[in-house]
């Protein structure tokens, strides 16, 4: 049925239940998951312009890359912890815009499946879904499931 199911996940409340129903269909079917976590990227000038001048400057991609990493590995546990196997469930990391970086992993790595909160952190409430989702599920090759 699927192959490869992809979760991605921003750390929200939506993220995880789409993390719990992306778990329950990799158990049932033996797919591989994918979770994915992406970071905004921002441009040097953005960084620049900031009010605040520490003594030693994080550049936003950095601090935001790490954030990132820790969420795909606990996202990676829970996935684990809620019995997908291990060596079944593997986590990513990428910048970009979220919409379109996740639907182009997708077609990269030939999911069969994307499942995705309907709401992610910014909380956007636009018609019940959240933009990403809406965005995701309009231009994804494959079937998008929006728990």
């Amino acid at each position: 049925m699927f192959n490869r199911i992809l979760v991605p996940v921003d750390g929200s409340k939506g993220a995880m239940k789409a993390l719990e129903k992306g778990s329950g269909l990799q158990m049932l079917t033996g797919a591989e998951l994918y979770i994915l976590c992406v970071f905004k990227h921002h441009s040097l000038l953005e960084a620049s312009l900031s009010m605040v001048r520490p003594d030693k400057l994080d550049l936003p991609d950095d601090v935001l890359k790490e954030y990132a990493t820790e969420i795909a590995v606990h996202a990676k546990a829970q996935a684990v912890e809620l019995g997908v196997p291990s060596e079944r469930v593997r986590a990513f990391v990428k910048g970009g815009r979220p919409s379109r970086t996740i639907v182009r992993f997708a077609r990269k790595r030939e999911c069969d499946l994307i499942v995705i909160g309907s709401q992610g952190t910014n909380g956007d409430k636009s018609l019940l879904l959240g933009s990403v989702a809406q965005r995701v599920a309009g231009s994804a090759h494959c079937p998008t499931l929006i728990t």
